[in-house]
């Protein structure tokens, strides 16, 4: 997902999205109590997006291993639900706006990086379930 987003980026010229890290601030802040500093962002971006797919492929694999079927078939179907879940997270945390406020291309263009998502996590559990 991430090299689809970055090559997306470079071909456009726009810029990612900083939402993984400004999810962090606020657990930091209101968890830990703690300052974030500025310089921080782009790490933090990293560590949460990172973060929060890694957990969400655990899901997959804890899944994948108790159904029948396509792991490729269902990674995609688990990619747009990661999608969907993120289509509640966001606004109720007011760090997006609802689903029916996007453009219909940012749209595709995010069911696409997700169906990637959940296609890299069914190539991950593939390899390791041999």
């Amino acid at each position: 997902m991430t090299a689809a987003q970055t090559a997306y980026y470079k071909a456009s010229g726009s810029e990612s999205s900083s939402t993984p890290a400004e999810v962090a601030k606020r657990i930091i802040r209101g968890v830990l109590q703690r300052d974030v500093p500025d310089e921080k962002t782009e790490l933090l971006n990293n560590v949460m997006h990172w973060g929060y797919g890694t957990s969400w492929g655990a899901v997959y694999g804890l899944v994948q291993g108790t159904v029948a079927g396509s792991a490729f078939k269902h990674g995609a179907l688990f990619g747009a639900g990661v999608w969907s879940a993120s289509l509640v997270q966001l606004p109720a945390m007011k760090l997006a706006p609802p689903v029916w406020e996007y453009p219909p291309t940012e749209l595709a263009l995010e069911v696409g990086y997700h169906v990637v998502y959940g296609l890299g996590a069914a190539a991950a559990y593939t390899a390791l379930d041999r």
